[in-house]
């Protein structure tokens, strides 16, 4: 079998799997009472999501745990570096699901504080970061990511993409299928660019994402029956930022996850600016929310930022086949 035509098979296998496994992850939710809890100053279209089933990143990242682990039995090449990303996402999930809980359990728009949750992230990240640089990254090379530089500088920046990456993601994650779509797109580029800088098992495993995340959508897309939840974002962002690192191409990686890199820099920009002045930059943070403000449409929304997520996506691949 051809190397298109087994991605091809492992998207569509994992898309099927995490959509049956979703739609039983919604009666698990609802037996557990894992129920989301909107912001108060969420716009009030908002509130109808109100108790809406939570924790469905749980069946996403079971797929990809699973056919992961079925990925490097098969083939054990690279499968150290596999099982790494699967240990970071695992590890980062359950901060996440930590978060989800406490926010579940007490009703509350907000979990774990930020500054404990980000400390936490940050050393699981350099750990993660200090085991990959134990060996050149496959497809090192300067123009594409840090994979070049000195050791502690690579450790370094590659934790700081990893947590830029859990928390983008987890930022996005605030309209019907938006995080999900645009995490399909953005690891279906890095597929791509695996395989042309010659990293078939990272490859292989940024499909099984892109298919897994696609088949969250089932169950994701507007109206939403169940939510990610902090426990899916923020494990599939770090899984997304642990194969950049891991292939040495952090800085395409940047271009295809443009979507997410906005909407973290808008929350930036709008702290920030507030802290300063007392005024806002934008209407709402994360950005998305701002064009609900102006009367859009969520799948509007939603569709539209796919489409530049799409285009995204298709610049990071450019980019590498022009770097490479």
């Amino acid at each position: 079998m051809s190397d298109l035509a087994a991605a091809l098979t492992l998207f569509v296998g994992v898309l099927l799997a995490a959509a049956a496994l979703t739609a039983l992850n919604v009666s698990v939710a609802r037996w557990f009472n894992w129920r989301a809890t909107v912001r108060e100053d969420a716009p009030s279209r908002h509130q109808r999501k109100q108790g809406t089933p939570s924790l469905g990143g749980l069946s996403v990242l079971a797929v990809v745990v699973v056919v992961g682990l079925l990925i490097v039995k098969v083939d054990h090449a690279g499968g150290w570096q596999i099982l790494g990303v699967l240990w970071l996402m695992v590890v980062l999930a359950v901060l996440g699901f930590i978060d989800d809980y406490v926010k579940s359990r007490q009703q509350a728009t907000l979990g774990i504080k930020a500054r404990y949750r980000l400390t936490a992230e940050l050393l699981v990240a350099l750990g993660f970061a200090w085991f990959i640089t134990g060996e050149p990254a496959i497809g090192g090379s300067m123009l594409l990511g840090f994979s070049a530089w000195p050791g502690p500088a690579r450790i370094i920046l590659g934790a700081l993409v990893i947590v830029a990456s859990a928390n983008a993601v987890n930022l996005t994650d605030g309209l019907d299928g938006l995080a999900a779509g645009l995490v399909s797109e953005c690891a279906l580029a890095l597929a791509v660019i695996c395989w042309l800088t010659g990293a078939p098992q990272l490859a292989m495993l940024s499909v099984l994402v892109a298919g897994a995340s696609a088949g969250f959508l089932w169950l994701n897309a507007h109206p939403a029956q169940i939510f990610m939840g902090d426990v899916g974002s923020i494990g599939l962002g770090a899984l997304l930022g642990g194969i950049a690192v891991a292939a040495g191409i952090e800085l395409v990686f940047a271009v295809a996850a443009l979507v997410f890199v906005v909407e973290t820099l808008t929350v930036i920009i709008q702290v920030l600016w507030f802290r300063r002045t007392g005024r806002r930059v934008f209407a709402m943070t994360p950005i998305h929310h701002a064009f609900e403000l102006r009367g859009w449409a969520e799948p509007q929304i939603v569709v539209r930022f796919w489409l530049v997520g799409a285009v995204a996506a298709g610049a990071g691949i450019l980019m590498a086949i022009s770097l490479l």
